[in-house]
């Protein structure tokens, strides 16, 4: 975990939840370009563009866990973990072509979504719901 000391506080700077976000970055490009049915330029928009994403989210989560874990310990994977669980269910879906989890993700998206399209953006919308988890936890708490 990275940190640094503030004087002001005397409390431990922890630059994980920044790291992550950051990582974030990328992910967002891709989900986009899912979502506009748009090709990245070396990842493409199918398998390549799921694996890139998985990566990118990996490290995302990464950075997540150890800024959780440090707050919360264990308690931290109790929504994280079964979040994380279905978002690799939906990329091994994507890569692999399995339509269970991923079809009804295309036919919301519309007519002609490719499956991979589909695992992209519902990873998406998985990496969003837990990155707000992640960030709602440093809000002020009262009492």
């Amino acid at each position: 975990m990275q940190t640094t000391s503030s004087a002001a506080s005397g409390q431990a700077f922890d630059a994980s939840p920044i790291i992550a976000t950051v990582f974030g970055i990328p992910a967002v490009v891709i989900v986009v370009a899912a979502l506009n049915g748009s090709s990245l330029p070396v990842i493409g928009s199918g398998v390549g563009a799921v694996i890139a994403l998985w990566i990118v989210a990996t490290l995302m989560c990464a950075r997540g866990i150890a800024a959780m874990k440090g707050r919360f310990g264990a308690r931290a994977l109790l929504i994280g973990g079964p979040l994380g669980i279905v978002a690799t269910a939906l990329i091994l879906s994507g890569i692999f072509g399995w339509s269970l989890l991923l079809q009804p993700i295309a036919n919301a998206m519309g007519p002609s979504v490719s499956l991979q399209r589909a695992a992209i953006v519902g990873v998406g919308a998985i990496m969003v719901v837990k990155w707000a988890i992640a960030w709602t936890s440093y809000l002020p708490r009262s009492g």
